[in-house]
């Protein structure tokens, strides 16, 4: 059996992708294998037959065919999401987590940041300033040391850590790479008991919460956001005090709700933590395929209301909160979003048979 997939010139990523809509699914089934589904403005399953707008699409449920050739490594695609213009882009995450390859520090002007957990060459730390102490180590994306060493290196190849991530990438893969909008708000982590802790919010809270930032001033949390009582109190601006509540680059990580929406819709709406999407939703997301695999989590970038030196990861399929420093290096798989000519030149999306891609 050949299975023969055929493209036309104009066929960009993102058409085709749009294209996999699966319009029969209505979300009921729990026995869905996956696929593409569209997400609407109010973060619930889109139903081609109601009246309603088109946020997102999104791969979604345990077994997708979501698979991409980037920088001639396997990428998967997270779905097809429209920027602050309206035009539409490609989001992927790296399929493999970085590993060998961090440096022992990196220095950004006068700081130093440490980056790799000396016991281990697969792990690194999300933001650890040595310079200032680990106590300075902030869930500030846009000043974190991860976020630094993973964009530099754009103007080199020459594939060494002290140089940064962009130096392993090949220039027509960096060429494909959108400089694209990543939004910082917060979601809230509660400890009850042993069996109950982690991110309380649904896939659909914590999407509109970590896009909370139309109140904070001049792109920044503002100065009453200093402390967690504070920080929920916000609803227009869920960012630490004077820390950025938006960042514009080229290499990111996942957000939570990414991780929410890659499960079955049915779970889109029970919280994200232990006791409850682990026991419920994880064995539905094609995203926890491997945070089972490993002793480590996965980091992401949402930061945390509890503490201002934590963020979320994913691990046994909850997300719980983790410091940003010291004792806590995690795993890292960088996520990016393409530009919109990009075109699909082959493949199937399958594991043995990604897309090809070409920049138009």
């Amino acid at each position: 059996k050949i299975n023969v997939e055929l493209y036309q010139n104009d066929d960009t990523l993102v058409d085709v992708v749009k294209s996999k809509l699966v319009s029969n699914y209505s979300g009921s089934n729990e026995s869905f294998s996956g696929g593409v589904v569209a997400v609407n403005n109010d973060g619930d399953l889109y139903h081609e037959t109601n009246s309603e707008t088109v946020r997102e699409y999104r791969y979604s449920g345990p077994s997708v065919n979501n698979y991409v050739t980037f920088n001639d490594e396997v990428w998967r695609i997270l779905g097809v999401f429209k920027d602050e213009s309206g035009a539409e882009h490609v989001k992927i995450v790296r399929n493999e987590n970085l590993s060998g390859i961090f440096p022992e520090t990196y220095m950004v002007s006068e700081t130093i940041y440490k980056i790799k957990d000396k016991n281990s060459e697969d792990i690194a730390y999300w933001n650890y300033n040595e310079t200032l102490g680990n106590e300075k180590s902030y869930n500030d994306w846009a000043t974190a040391g991860l976020q630094y060493w993973l964009n530099a290196g754009n103007e080199k190849e020459t594939k060494q850590p002290s140089d940064g991530y962009m130096s392993y990438l090949h220039k027509n893969a960096k060429d494909m790479i959108e400089n694209e909008k990543y939004y910082l708000g917060a979601g809230t982590n509660i400890y009850i008991d042993a069996s109950n802790y982690g991110l309380v919010n649904t896939t659909k809270e914590i999407y509109e919460n970590e896009r909370k930032v139309n109140g904070c001033i001049e792109n920044k949390g503002s100065a009453d956001n200093y402390n967690q009582i504070e920080l929920e109190k916000n609803s227009t601006c869920r960012v630490w005090a004077n820390h950025y509540s938006t960042w514009t680059g080229k290499i990111g990580l996942l957000y939570a709700s990414d991780y929410g929406y890659s499960a079955n819709s049915n779970y889109w709406n029970i919280a994200l933590r232990k006791g409850s999407f682990d026991l419920k939703a994880s064995n539905t997301t094609w995203l926890e395929n491997d945070t089972k695999v490993y002793a480590y989590y996965k980091m992401l970038i949402t930061p945390d209301t509890n503490l201002e030196l934590t963020i979320f990861g994913i691990r046994d399929g909850y997300l719980n909160n983790r410091a940003t420093g010291e004792g806590n290096a995690n795993l890292v798989f960088p996520t990016l979003y393409l530009k919109n000519n990009v075109k699909i030149t082959g493949g199937a999306g399958e594991e043995n048979n990604p897309y090809t891609l070409s920049l138009d």
